[in-house]
């Protein structure tokens, strides 16, 4: 079974928030697991550990960053 990568824009998306948001929370999110993949030049989030985090988030009541 292949994980799933998300572009930074996917990843922005999947968390609800802008990208320029997700740019300046990205490190806080890696911090809590968030896994990032260096393909060439470009980085790619794993779509299963954003879940998780949003799993974690949704089950705490806190927010993700």
């Amino acid at each position: 079974m292949s994980e799933k990568l998300l572009t930074p824009i996917q990843a922005a998306d999947m968390l609800g928030v802008s990208r320029s948001k997700f740019y300046g929370i990205r490190h806080q999110l890696m911090a809590r697991g968030m896994k990032r993949f260096s393909v060439g030049k470009h980085h790619k989030y794993l779509q299963s550990s954003i879940e998780r985090l949003i799993r974690i988030a949704s089950e705490s009541g806190k927010p993700l960053a």
